[in-house]
């Protein structure tokens, strides 16, 4: 082979960046190193794989594209037996990349990560956060080995190992009417205003909520962080539904209160997403076991709210 790993990597890195100063950053390296690394593998296949834009970066051509899939594919394989060989003569080691939905990992990457820290320290782990459609897509592009998700946005036949089932809770102002009820229907809701969490996926299923009911809810604003919607429901600009109930917006003084929300209402499962190709890593099965275990222990029963009965 003609170039060496790093070479491949630092290629790798200025393709997935857009950028031979971010590449270097990220790389630990100067610029001139990413540079020449482009420069010999595009010798190497006597074509431009990565065509340089002023003032906007780098952008790969059509085979610049391809020849980055395949040397993405390769890293991915040599990362994964880098690792299962430093696991041959003792506990799983290695970087293991976990995607989790950005809303959820305040509330599900601590016990996680904690777990893994005490049995398994040899494992470090590289975290990507992003909405369920993205961690989906790095799920199968090879970017991330696992990904902490909902089922609602991975295909049936991708594989799933199910941690709990969210039942959605409506985050309700203190101010609201609603506030004094121990629980409320989404006829209830349907009359007041709504903070809606506007990611990909989101709006199809908190609208669906409603529209299995024959409702529509009066979606007032939108947001893509949940910490902006809680600010909201609190200032009682709406009320917002949400599938994890965190610590906090149990707390008092917070501004809003959970409710419950009666009736027969989709509950998606919540767990870890994977490929079969990831299955294989022993990185991958030490931490699928360590998410069964914590699950099986009912560490996450305190993130969720029943609903009621009709």
């Amino acid at each position: 082979m003609r170039f060496t790993f790093k070479q491949l990597r630092y290629f790798d890195a200025a393709l997935r960046t857009g950028s031979i100063a971010k590449a270097a950053v990220e790389q630990n390296i100067s610029q001139s190193s990413i540079t020449a690394a482009i420069d010999l593998i595009e010798k190497t296949t006597d074509s431009e794989l990565l065509r340089r834009m002023p003032a906007k970066g780098i952008v790969p051509t059509e085979l610049g594209v391809e020849v980055g899939a395949r040397v993405q594919q390769f890293l991915e394989q040599v990362r994964i037996f880098e690792s299962d060989v430093l696991s041959i003569t003792g506990d799983p080691a290695g970087t293991l990349k976990l995607g989790c939905y950005a809303p959820t990992a305040p509330y599900i990457l601590p016990p996680i990560l904690k777990r893994i820290a005490q049995d398994y320290p040899e494992i470090s782990i590289d975290l990507r956060e992003g909405d369920m459609q993205s961690i989906s897509e790095q799920l199968n592009n090879g970017m991330v080995d696992l990904a902490l998700t909902y089922r609602r946005e991975t295909p049936d036949t991708q594989p799933f190992a199910p941690m709990f089932r969210a039942t959605p809770v409506a985050l309700i102002p203190d101010a609201s009417p609603l506030a004094q009820q121990e629980s409320v229907s989404l006829e209830d809701l349907a009359e007041h205003p709504m903070v809606l969490l506007d990611l990909p996926g989101t709006q199809a299923y908190f609208s669906g909520l409603f529209q299995a009911h024959g409702l529509r809810p009066n979606i007032v604003h939108r947001t893509k962080s949940s910490s902006v919607l809680r600010g909201l429901v609190a200032a009682n600009f709406g009320y917002a539904i949400m599938n994890i109930c965190g610590p906090n917006d149990r707390s008092e003084g917070n501004g809003y209160i959970p409710r419950p929300i009666r009736g027969d209402l989709d509950a998606p499962q919540y767990g870890v997403a994977y490929t079969q190709a990831s299955h294989r890593s022993a990185l991958v099965k030490a931490v699928l076991k360590t998410c069964e275990e914590i699950s099986s222990l009912g560490e996450f029963d305190h993130l969720l709210v029943s609903s009621s009965p009709d």
